[in-house]
């Protein structure tokens, strides 16, 4: 074999390690895409989900009589500091606790907290305070957590707990440790959602 084979061999060899390389590195970012649209679909399916469940349920439990003095009061409404399940009405979320029943106003979503899992038993998570819900086939672990509050326009992003108003935003937050983001840290994503009452 001459110098040029050789040189050629070599040429070859690096332009194989170029290939090698550059091939693993498609195939990492493919993947790393591939779990983020995941995060992403499954994250905005939850939070909606939840959302359109609340939302579908009454402004306030004193709004439930229209012949209710609430109707032209605010401050008839629940208070700030008690947003969140009735203890007196015995309710967890779809009556999730033996015993209870399902939540039926837009804030008792307050401070609801649940880990969504696969059957796989590992996967069980024991997170105090978290609601545990085993949805098959699901390839990943994802913390929900909703706050209620009350705002007031104009400023619609911060709580208002001066007094009742009118509107309540709840904000579902949705977390993987499975995914993350370019800092290292797990996905986040933010949905809120604000229900009105018009009388």
């Amino acid at each position: 074999m001459n110098l040029g084979q050789m040189m050629m061999v070599i040429g070859a060899i690096l332009m194989l390690g170029v290939l090698i390389l550059n091939a693993n590195s498609t195939i990492y970012q493919t993947n790393d895409i591939m779990y983020t649209s995941e995060f992403g679909v499954t994250a905005i399916s939850l939070s909606t989900s939840i959302t359109e469940e609340a939302m579908g349920k009454m402004f306030d439990k004193v709004v439930t009589d229209s012949n209710s003095a609430v109707l032209l009061d605010s401050t008839l409404l629940t208070l700030p500091g008690s947003l969140g399940p009735d203890l007196a009405e015995n309710e967890s979320y779809r009556g999730s606790v033996v015993g209870t029943r399902d939540f039926n106003d837009f804030d008792d979503f307050n401070n609801l907290k649940i880990c969504y899992h696969s059957e796989v038993p590992a996967d069980v998570d024991a997170t105090p305070g978290y609601l545990q819900v085993i949805v098959p086939g699901i390839r990943a672990k994802y913390y929900v957590s909703c706050v209620v509050q009350y705002v007031n326009p104009p400023n619609l992003d911060a709580a208002y707990t001066l007094r009742q108003t009118w509107h309540k935003k709840m904000t579902v937050t949705v977390t993987s440790p499975s995914a993350t983001g370019v800092t290292g840290k797990p996905d986040t994503l933010v949905y809120p959602a604000i229900m009105s009452y018009w009388n």
